[in-house]
């Protein structure tokens, strides 16, 4: 039992070993004992044996603190394993007091760290902070605090993981009534450009993948955070505008968060547009340009900037993409349907898995239906390779399956009937070729 007792009174920092007492009055333990219980502690961790480096490692706290940087990287490890494995509430927090001591003493004698800066302790103390006493509001504050001192020294370079808990935390403050909208966005500005450094410089396709996935949520939080209209969204980033107007990287994110919340209508965002385009010509700011154009109905500027997006890009992607929006500009503006087809064709070279441009194509064939041939069969009968578009989309991208079939159904009760084929002598099951610029064949069904 007394074995049991000495052990508590160890993890949670009650009593020291006597070597301590010593300490305090030659100012430090003896670098040949701070020696030893290093190499007891670090043995006995390596074995996962935490009851067995506790003691040692607590005399090395206490007394050898400057001695070395893996001690508080360590403590941390032994910490989190007896905060997890513990069940009564009172000394769970306890340790976790300990656990952020244990932050703080580091900074205290390692803040200059060359690679693991106070801004750095700083985040994961912040972590830990959110992981252990996420539910109290006043702790919630506290890692805020750290997330905040720790992008206000790494910048950009805080750890990614720590920023996109720095936005979640002030989400949950926001919902408590502690933070505003405006305050949220802010950060998630911020947070965005560490995810869009981290993924500019990750070569890992797996962790690029996670990080694209952490901004997809980012965004997602930023959407909920309480605007309801662009006029009110503009108004709370154009302080934002004027400190990130010379920076690309800055205006991207900006158009970015304007685009999430379908407000690239506005003053705001053509401003932002402009100067982007103004300060790096590329396609990616051409390609906003344009979908500025198109919500201002200057359709003309808006096909000039995505031709101008199409030959720049070197991202098929967005290539397939322009020649979408712009083949959709194509059919419903200009009412050109031989032209919007091509643009949807090339949209489909471009990117062959996507369903969309197939369903366009089959739109601009129904709608086509009554220029063709001479008669109502003719008429008719376009609706089949309206139709085969349709069962294209619909094999090939599952996310246009439902709107495929839709199509399917709808144009099904088109299609001629069996005695107006029998009359025009075309058999059911017969290939046939629509002619004229669509210039299609198809196999002859009926209703």
């Amino acid at each position: 039992m007394k074995k049991y007792a000495l052990f508590f009174m160890l993890l949670f920092g009650t009593i020291t070993v006597t070597s301590y007492v010593e300490a305090q009055n030659t100012a430090q333990m003896d670098s040949v004992e701070c020696l030893k219980n290093y190499s007891l502690y670090k043995e006995a961790l390596k074995k996962k044996m935490y009851d067995y480096s506790i003691g040692a490692w607590r005399a090395m706290f206490d007394n050898c603190p400057d001695v070395t940087i893996r001690l508080y990287a360590d403590g941390v490890d032994i910490y989190k394993y007896y905060i997890d494995k513990e069940k009564d509430n009172l000394r769970k927090q306890s340790l976790v007091d300990t656990l952020l001591l244990i932050y703080d003493r580091r900074i205290q004698y390692f803040g200059d760290h060359p690679k693991y800066p106070k801004g750095w302790v700083l985040g994961r103390k912040g972590l830990d902070i959110v992981t252990y006493r996420r539910n109290e509001i006043s702790e919630l504050e506290k890692a805020v605090t750290c997330f905040e001192a720790s992008h206000g020294a790494l910048g950009k370079k805080m750890e990614p993981m720590v920023a996109v808990n720095w936005l979640q935390a002030t989400n949950a403050l926001l919902a408590t009534g502690e933070r505003t909208s405006s305050e949220l966005l802010d950060v998630y500005m911020d947070v965005d450009q560490v995810l869009a450094y981290h993924i500019k410089k990750q070569t890992n396709e797996e962790l690029v993948e996670m990080l694209n996935k952490a901004s997809d949520t980012c965004v997602e939080i930023a959407i909920r955070s309480g605007f309801d209209n662009c006029e009110a969204l503009e108004q709370t980033l154009t302080a934002k505008y004027e400190q990130v107007k010379d920076n690309t990287d800055g205006l991207s994110r900006l158009l970015k968060l304007l685009d999430a919340f379908d407000c690239s209508g506005g003053n705001l965002y053509a401003q932002a547009a402009e100067r982007n385009y103004q300060l790096a010509p590329t396609a990616d700011a051409s390609y906003m340009l344009a979908k500025y154009f198109i919500k201002q109905n200057d359709f003309n500027k808006a096909k000039e900037y995505y031709l101008k997006t199409i030959s720049q890009a070197d991202d098929q992607e967005l290539q397939a993409k322009c020649f979408y929006e712009l083949a959709v500009v194509t059919f419903s503006h200009y009412k050109n349907g031989p032209e919007a087809r091509e643009y949807a064709q090339n949209a489909l070279e471009m990117k062959r898995d996507w369903g969309k441009p197939h369903i366009l194509i089959g739109n601009i064939y129904a709608h086509e239906s009554s220029k063709y041939g001479d008669s109502d069969f003719d008429h008719q009968t376009v609706y089949w390779v309206a139709i085969d578009q349709f069962k294209k989309a619909k094999m090939i991208d599952p996310e246009c399956a439902d709107e495929a079939e839709k199509q399917i159904n709808l144009y099904s009760q088109y299609i001629p009937d069996k005695e107006t084929g029998f009359f025009h002598g075309v058999q059911e099951g017969d290939n046939y070729t629509i002619g004229s610029w669509i210039n299609e064949k198809t196999v002859v069904r009926y209703r």
